[in-house]
C-alpha cells in the first residue's frame, strides 16, 4: 500500500504500518466484544468460541472495518476506486485463510504449543505475520485492473464469505466451527 496515489520510478512503496496495528487492535477488541457485551452485534463481529471460524471472522471483519475508514479517509486520492474496493475485497476474504493456514503449522509439524501463555503469544505473532501479509499483498493489487468477470466472482467470494460469517455465527453447523478441547 502506497501514501501517495502514485510511487515514482525507483521509489520503493511505503508499507502503512498503522493499518497493521489498527487491524491487529481491532481484531483483540472484536475477539473480546461479545464477552464484554453479550448482544448480538457483538455475537455476529465478535467471538463466541475459541473456534477457528470464530478467528477467521474476526480477521475478515477487522480488516474490513479498517478498510472503509481508509477509503473514507484516502478515496479522493486514490488512483482507482475499482482497484482498491475489488483488490480489498479479495483480500479480505483469502487472508484469513492464509493466517489460519500459518496458525496450523506447528500442530502439522508435531508441536504441541501449550495454551498459556505460549499458545496466546504464538497466535498473537501469527496473527500479526497475516495481517502484514494482507497489507502487503494491497501493494500488489494496488494498480491492478481486474476484468468485470474477475470483479463478479470476487464480489461473489466476498458477499459468500460475509453470509458465511454472519450466518455461521447464529447457529454453527459442524465440527470446523466447535472449540477445541481445553478452552
Amino acid at each position: 500500500m502506497r501514501d501517495a496515489p502514485s510511487v515514482r520510478a525507483g521509489e520503493q512503496p511505503r508499507l502503512l504500518w498503522w493499518k497493521v496495528v489498527a487491524i491487529w487492535a481491532l481484531f483483540l477488541v472484536l475477539h473480546f466484544s461479545y464477552e464484554t457485551f453479550p448482544n448480538a452485534l457483538f455475537k455476529i463481529i465478535g467471538e463466541d468460541g475459541e473456534t477457528t471460524f470464530f478467528h477467521m471472522k474476526m480477521l475478515f471483519f477487522a480488516y474490513v472495518f479498517v478498510t472503509v475508514v481508509e477509503f473514507l479517509v484516502r478515496r479522493a486520492s486514490l488512483p482507482s476506486v475499482q482497484s482498491f474496493v475489488f483488490s480489498r475485497m479479495l483480500i479480505a476474504v483469502i487472508y484469513p485463510w492464509l493466517t489460519i493456514t500459518m496458525w496450523f503449522a506447528a500442530e502439522a509439524l508435531g508441536i504441541h504449543v501449550p495454551v498459556i501463555p505460549w499458545e496466546i503469544v504464538y497466535a498473537n505473532v501469527i496473527t500479526v505475520i497475516g495481517i502484514y501479509m494482507a497489507v502487503r499483498m494491497e501493494e500488489l493489487f494496488a494498480e491492478t485492473s481486474f476484468r468485470s468477470s474477475l470483479r463478479l466472482l470476487i464480489a461473489t467470494t466476498f458477499a459468500a464469505a460475509a453470509l458465511s460469517y454472519v450466518s455461521f455465527s447464529l447457529k454453527v453447523p459442524m465440527p470446523f466451527f466447535t472449540t477445541p478441547a481445553g478452552f
